[in-house]
C-alpha cells in the first residue's frame, strides 16, 4: 500500500550561509525566490530528531512554478548548520541534485568565471559544487528546472521497491546494469560498475535515479541529522499526513516521532508533518497544509 501523497513538493538542502547559497542557486543558475519560511521563535524540534529548532530559508522554483519541483534552501540557526555534506560519489543516500536551464553555455560561463568548484564537465552536463560543497549537476534543457535526484542504494531492489511500492512512484526503468563509467568523473582511479532504476512522480515530471554501486563497493553510511550540511530532506504534499502515517509504520518505517504541527512563519500557514528514515538513510517527509495560522 503507497502513501496517499499527491507529489513530491520540495527537496531540501542546508546551508551555511543563506545569502551566499542565493548567490549560487538564484544568481548563477536562474531561479527564483519565492517565499521565506522563517520561524520568529525556537520550536519543539521532535520531528526533526532535534530538542529544538529555528530557521532562515527560502523556497526556490524554475520556469515550472509550482507545477515542478522546489528546492527548500535553509540555514539553521538552533541548533546551527553543522556536519559536512557528503562529497564521495557511493556515499549512500542523496548524491546529487541535478538541474536543467536552456541556457547553458552562459550559465557554465558565469558558473567557471564566479571560481565555483568544478568536479566534471562534458558537452551537455557539468556538475560542480554548490557554495557548502553539495554536488549539483546542471545540465542542458529546454527549460529552468529541477529535473531529478540521485539517491545511492545499498540493496537497490529494495530501495526500488520502498520508492515504488510505499511511496508510489511511478517506474520509469527496472533495476538494471548501468553504462561503465570511468571513475575519473567521480576523482578516483578505475572503473565505476553499477546498477540502476528509474522513477518519477506521479504529480509533477519530478524524477528520482536510485543507483547501486557494485566496484568499487559502497562504504557504510553517514550519521546525518536534520540540521547538517547538503541534501537532507525530500516532502511529499499529502492531504492526511497521520492516514499517511500509518502506511509508513506499516512499511515497516520508523519515524522521528508521530505527525506534528510545525509553523514555518507568521505569515504562512501551520502544517502538519511526518519525518522518517528512507531505506539508505535520507530523509523523507510528509506535509499538510492546514486552515490554521501559524
Amino acid at each position: 500500500m503507497a502513501i496517499s501523497g499527491a507529489r513530491i513538493f520540495h527537496l531540501n538542502s542546508n546551508t551555511r550561509d543563506i545569502e551566499r547559497s542565493l548567490g549560487f542557486y538564484r544568481d548563477l543558475l536562474g531561479f527564483t525566490a519565492i517565499t521565506q519560511p522563517k520561524p520568529s521563535a525556537p520550536q519543539p524540534g521532535e520531528a526533526f530528531g532535534l530538542d529544538e529548532v529555528l530557521w532562515d530559508g527560502f523556497i526556490l522554483q524554475g520556469d515550472l512554478g509550482y507545477a515542478g519541483l522546489s528546492l527548500d534552501l535553509l540555514e539553521w540557526l538552533v541548533p546551527p548548520t553543522g556536519g559536512v555534506p557528503p562529497r564521495s560519489f557511493q556515499d549512500p543516500g542523496f548524491h546529487r541534485l541535478c538541474f536543467t536551464v536552456p541556457d547553458f553555455a552562459a550559465t557554465l560561463d558565469s558558473i567557471i568565471s564566479s571560481e565555483i568548484e568544478m568536479l566534471c564537465i562534458t558537452d551537455d552536463a557539468a556538475i560542480v559544487a554548490d557554495p557548502d560543497g553539495v554536488p549539483v549537476e546542471v545540465r542542458r534543457g529546454t527549460d529552468r528546472r529541477v529535473s531529478h535526484v540521485v539517491v545511492n542504494c545499498r540493496d537497490l531492489d529494495t530501495s526500488f521497491a520502498y520508492y515504488r511500492d510505499v511511496l508510489g512512484l511511478e517506474v520509469t526503468h527496472e533495476p538494471a546494469i548501468a553504462p561503465q563509467a570511468s571513475a575519473l568523473a567521480y576523482g578516483v582511479e578505475g572503473a565505476v560498475f553499477a546498477r540502476s532504476a528509474g522513477l518519477k512522480d506521479r504529480g509533477s515530471e519530478f524524477a528520482i535515479l536510485l543507483v547501486g554501486f557494485e566496484a568499487p563497493s559502497m562504504p557504510e553510511p553517514i550519521e546525518r541529522q536534520a540540521h547538517h550540511a547538503g541534501l537532507f530532506r525530500m516532502a511529499w504534499s499529502t492531504s492526511d499526513c497521520a492516514a499517511d502515517e500509518l502506511v509508513v509504520r506499516a512499511a515497516g518505517s520508523v519515524p522521528n516521532a508521530a505527525t506534528s504541527e510545525l509553523s514555518v512563519g507568521e505569515h504562512l500557514p501551520l502544517l502538519r508533518v511526518l519525518f522518517w528514515p528512507g531505506p539508505d538513510g535520507e530523509c523523507l517527509e510528509l506535509i499538510e497544509v492546514t486552515g490554521m495560522s501559524s
